[in-house]
């Protein structure tokens, strides 16, 4: 939807929101290729414009870290997702200029705005939005029983497995750079190769997948009073985990506190279909014995499931 070739500081996004709403984010800063998101207060069934209101005002939102209200400032990484929309540019004023945040987002995605959504929800309806966070919960729990381990299939050998992770290539920016000579030596082997790779893949995210992990993951974090927890991004937060190594994939694993905080990399989940597609030009079809999906481990998950 949106027709900017690039992003400037000041430029307005309109974002999609459950129940046919939209809200709208600010950038406020660019580093390479982050973006520093201000996410505002408007919220309507309408799309935006310039003159709106709400897009003036940042979302005022209670910090989980110290409780104090402050408004919500996010760093993202990646490219502008299509289906935000363009609607204007308006430039910082002195107090925005010299605006610092440390929260990190991960990949910029179409959800960009989505804590607009959740407060109004908590405002207008709370019982309903405590339910609605019920829901995601036991569908993902649905999902996990239906996807649950019958039978664990034929893996990669380990330590081939890490060197192939081992030729991330964290000096690069984009993500696609990162992953491309990884993507590149897996598509050396054979087919059925790639699919031990991504069975390998799924058991490592799969062992991860606790609730102790998912209570150290930072902003995002797993508990009782976060209702923004999101099942995909703690997803993504253990691809990062895998995506840095086996020292720190052990580490981690066995001391669940020095989980990365605030990351993700989303895009791990892709070597294998991308490495396939490479090596015989058509789409990789597996079902992996192990779900790497949130909530599948059910020993991690006692009491949720």
């Amino acid at each position: 939807m949106n027709s900017k070739k690039s992003v400037q500081v000041g430029d307005i996004f309109a974002t999609p929101l459950p129940m046919n709403k939209y809200g709208a984010v600010k950038v406020m800063d660019i580093i390479d290729r982050s973006y520093l998101l201000g996410i505002t207060s408007y919220i309507d069934e309408q799309i935006p414009t310039i003159e709106s209101k709400g897009i003036h005002q940042i979302l005022i939102t209670e910090s989980i870290a110290d409780g104090l209200e402050k408004p919500l400032f996010e760093w993202v990484d990646g490219k502008l997702p299509k289906e935000l929309i363009f609607i204007g540019n308006i430039p910082l004023t002195t107090d925005e200029i010299e605006i610092e945040s440390n929260i990190y987002a991960g990949k910029w995605s179409k959800e960009c705005g989505i804590d607009v959504y959740y407060k109004w929800r908590e405002e207008t309806d709370p019982q309903g939005f405590k339910l609605e966070m019920q829901k995601k919960i036991e569908e993902a729990d649905a999902y996990a029983r239906r996807n649950k381990i019958v039978k664990p299939k034929k893996m990669m050998n380990d330590q081939v497995f890490w060197d192939i992770i081992s030729l991330l290539d964290w000096s690069k920016e984009d993500e696609e750079a990162i992953v491309e000579a990884a993507i590149k030596e897996l598509s050396t082997f054979t087919a059925w190769k790639i699919r031990h790779f991504e069975e390998t893949l799924s058991y490592k995210l799969f062992l991860l997948d606790t609730e102790e992990h998912a209570k150290e993951m930072g902003e995002y974090c797993f508990s009782e009073q976060n209702q923004a927890f999101s099942p995909d991004l703690f997803l993504y937060a253990r691809c990062a985990v895998v995506a840095r190594g086996q020292k720190v994939f052990e580490d981690i694993l066995s001391n669940p506190k020095k989980m990365l905080k605030n990351t993700e990399f989303e895009i791990l989940l892709s070597l294998s279909s991308e490495a396939y597609y490479l090596k015989k030009e058509k789409e990789l079809e597996y079902i992996s014995g192990y779900s790497y999906e949130t909530f599948s481990n059910r020993e991690g998950w006692p009491e949720e499931l």
